[in-house]
């Protein structure tokens, strides 16, 4: 027997053994339906009659459902009225309150542009208060200053107002002596003219020699100098000439050289006589 017969033998065999099983399996499973329906007990007719009732019964809670379904439907639709209503509401509200967002919008850029002005002048007003600032330090400063020069003026001022006081005092004095003189005088016979006043022995040095013959010396009239009075100039006991008082203040005078009398050279230093002995 070639190959190919003995594959085609066990080919057979397999598909009898195969169609043998499906008998069997078939034959153990068959199953009497006329019986099966006809059994009061388990048969279809009960449970066709069950399933009929159990119809009947979902068809009543069926109608029962849509009557209640149409009744809620109802209420939606009504709920869905009132809630379009209460939309259209909050539509017009909404439309009320973008034109008052509008307003407020421009009414917010209007008070930003018032807000820069404003800080612009608040900044201008700032400067002015500054320069004012600087301005009042500097006028109490200067006030100050005046304040302390009046102060000084009226001290000056009252000082001199007592000098005055004082010199008019002397005046008086001086006034009422001179009377008194001038009547004993005139008992007398004498002219004030006639009188001549001497200079006291007093000696000092030369301060200063301009070129215009000016002499500076040291004696004036705390030394009992007055304008008019000589004074003899020396250096080292050599007679130098005669000074002439021109100009007599409280330490110092200012004298001019009497060409005629004049001997030597008068330079500063030089000594200077009231009297010479």
């Amino acid at each position: 027997m070639t190959l190919l017969g003995k594959v085609f033998t066990g080919l057979l065999f397999l598909l009898s053994v195969i169609f043998f099983t499906l008998a069997v399996a078939v034959n153990a499973s068959h199953i009497d339906y006329r019986d099966l329906v006809k059994n009061p007990t388990t048969g279809f007719e009960k449970r066709v009659k069950d399933a009929e009732v159990k119809n009947q019964q979902l068809g009543n809670l069926l109608e029962v459902a849509k009557s209640e379904l149409s009744i809620e439907q109802a209420a939606r639709r009504s709920a869905l009225a009132a809630l379009q209503t209460q939309i259209d509401q909050r539509e017009q509200e909404l439309a009320t309150q973008d034109a008052e967002l509008t307003k407020l919008l421009a009414a917010h850029t209007d008070l930003v542009a018032t807000e820069q002005l404003t800080q612009q002048e608040l900044k201008a007003k700032t400067d002015d208060n500054e320069t004012l600032r600087k301005q009042i330090v500097e006028a109490r400063e200067d006030r100050n200053q005046l304040y302390g020069r009046l102060v000084k003026s009226i001290d000056e001022y009252n000082r001199l107002q007592g000098m005055y006081q004082s010199l008019d005092d002397r005046r008086q004095q001086l006034a009422s002596d001179y009377t008194s003189a001038k009547e004993k005088l005139d008992i007398l016979n004498i002219k004030p003219n006639t009188l001549i006043e001497a200079p006291p022995a007093v000696n000092g040095q030369v301060l200063a020699v301009s070129t215009s013959g000016s002499v500076e010396v040291s004696l004036g009239r705390d030394d009992g100098m007055r304008e008019g009075f000589t004074l003899e100039v020396s250096r080292s006991g050599q007679y130098l000439g005669r000074l002439k008082l021109t100009t007599v203040a409280a330490d110092k005078s200012v004298a001019q050289i009497l060409t005629g009398h004049q001997r030597g050279y008068i330079r500063e230093g030089d000594r200077v006589d009231s009297k010479l002995y």
